[in-house]
């Protein structure tokens, strides 16, 4: 009997392997490892890089919006989610313990019953009606002879692992997004001060034309120039304050309001207090390629390839015979008022087994599917991965460059500077004429808002490093 079970228990198998579709996996892709030189020491922070800037302001900035924005909420709310999936998963084998009742009415009238039960007169009504009552509890523990109960726990895990990794990148984008906006809003700042400075020497300009207009001494071209630069300025400023307007909304639109007290604060401090630009870090002179494996995005692609993979095996379980072991436990009685107590008690406890004959076409064609998906997710990986080191090393090229021009600049404004204060002395001592002197200044003033405008750019393309690393990197000399 022993070997004849073990026959039909190795022929159904034989069968189940034999229906299962051969899926096609494709390979994910590999970066070639950077080796970095034996006296440096690759630093990475992933959470929380924004306080590697020892900025105050921006610091309150990101902890303001990441506590009140949506998508942050969102992502929090998927991990636990995902989190109460991985918790029902664990017990997906054991089937609910089911508490059934029932109450039959039967007319018993001119009918002759004959039974072993020790029946009164008090069980039957008065017309001949019996009412028979029956309580059951039952429930069912399937065995998990082909790992899919395990596999469909590790796809939960898996899909835990996403979320914790999205939630990570959506703080990674809205904390870079709050510090492009913060950087912006300084440099507004600063263009401000400097056009408002222009106005006052375009305006002057102006009167010193219209005096020399009036006098013979100039022509009506060079007047009414003056008066279209004093129009333009003030129609760039004009401008420049819309502008910082939609910034401060485009702040509260991030933590869902219409106000914040907090960034009202910091926005106000930024312009009392004429706040400079942060750097984070110094150019680094290569990409360390684990960096890029490790970003919270590429990381999540990957959770979901391994996710799909285990979910990929608890399907193919469904092609094997599946064996339970069912219990059941259950009273019957006429006396309903002492069903508990009754006299016929039944229980039963044994295996089962179910066998997929005819839905074998419906598993295939989904097997087949999860097959697809699974290289979808590769494929996505591969594209993803090449993007973001690629983005990288532009970042890092355009980081360099911007580090480059903003070393001229400064080299520029420092020499505009120079020329100035000899120019201011020059004034002050009479050699030179109010109108050469406006002019020089206003030069000035030109180079400064071109230096401050290197600055916000070397300052934009860190926040861009930061962001196509996934975090601060910072390399150290041993």
């Amino acid at each position: 009997m022993k070997n004849h079970i073990l026959i039909i228990f190795l022929s159904l198998n034989l069968i189940s392997c034999m229906g299962i579709p051969k899926l096609k996996e494709e390979p994910t892709k590999s970066l070639v490892q950077t080796i970095a030189p034996q006296n440096s020491k690759i630093v990475f922070q992933s959470d929380q890089w924004w306080l590697n800037s020892k900025d105050e302001k921006l610091n309150a900035l990101i902890t303001e919006v990441l506590s009140k924005n949506s998508k942050i909420q969102v992502a929090r709310l998927n991990l636990e989610k995902a989190m109460s999936t991985l918790e029902s998963t664990r017990s997906a084998n054991l089937s609910p313990i089911n508490l059934t009742g029932n109450l039959t009415r039967s007319h018993m009238t001119g009918t002759h019953v004959s039974t072993d039960l020790d029946l009164d007169d008090d069980d039957f009504q008065s017309n001949g009606t019996a009412y028979i009552g029956s309580l059951s509890i039952q429930a069912q523990y399937t065995l998990d002879l082909w790992d899919k109960f395990e596999s469909l726990t590790k796809q939960a895990e898996y899909s835990k692992l996403a979320n914790e990794l999205q939630e990570k990148w959506t703080i990674l984008n809205i904390s870079t997004l709050v510090t492009n906006l913060y950087g912006k809003y300084i440099f507004i700042s600063k263009e401000i001060d400097i056009l408002e400075e222009k106005l006052i020497i375009s305006k002057e300009i102006e009167s010193l034309q219209n005096t020399l207009y009036s006098t013979g001494l100039s022509d009506k071209n060079a007047l009414l120039n003056a008066k279209n630069n004093v129009q333009s300025t003030k129609q760039t400023l004009s401008n420049l304050e819309n502008s910082k307007f939609a910034l401060k909304n485009s702040f509260f639109s991030l933590i869902g309001d219409v106000k914040s007290p907090i960034i009202e604060k910091v926005l106000n401090e930024v312009e009392s207090n004429k706040t400079n630009f942060n750097y984070f870090f110094s150019t680094p002179e290569y990409i360390n390629s684990d960096i890029i494996i490790n970003r919270p995005d590429i990381q999540y692609f990957l959770a979901i390839i391994n996710s799909q993979k285990e979910k990929i095996t608890s399907m193919k379980a469904d092609f094997y015979p599946q064996f339970a072991i069912s219990g059941k436990y259950e009273y019957q009685s006429i006396d309903i008022l002492n069903l508990i107590n009754g006299s016929t008690n039944l229980w039963g406890i044994g295996p089962s087994i179910y066998l997929p004959l005819f839905n074998r076409n419906v598993l295939e064609q989904n097997y087949k599917i999860a097959g697809t998906d699974l290289n979808i997710f590769i494929e996505n990986y591969n594209n993803n991965l090449v993007e973001a080191y690629l983005e990288a090393n532009n970042n890092l090229n355009s980081l360099k460059v911007s580090q480059t021009n903003n070393q001229m600049e400064k080299t520029k404004f420092s020499n505009s500077e120079e020329i100035f204060n000899d120019n201011l002395t020059l004034y002050n001592v009479g050699s030179i004429s109010k109108y050469n002197y406006l002019v020089f200044k206003n030069q000035y003033l030109n180079d400064k808002l071109n230096f401050i405008e290197s600055n916000y750019n070397l300052y934009k393309n860190q926040v861009s490093m930061i962001s196509a690393l996934g975090g601060y990197y910072k390399e150290e000399v041993k």
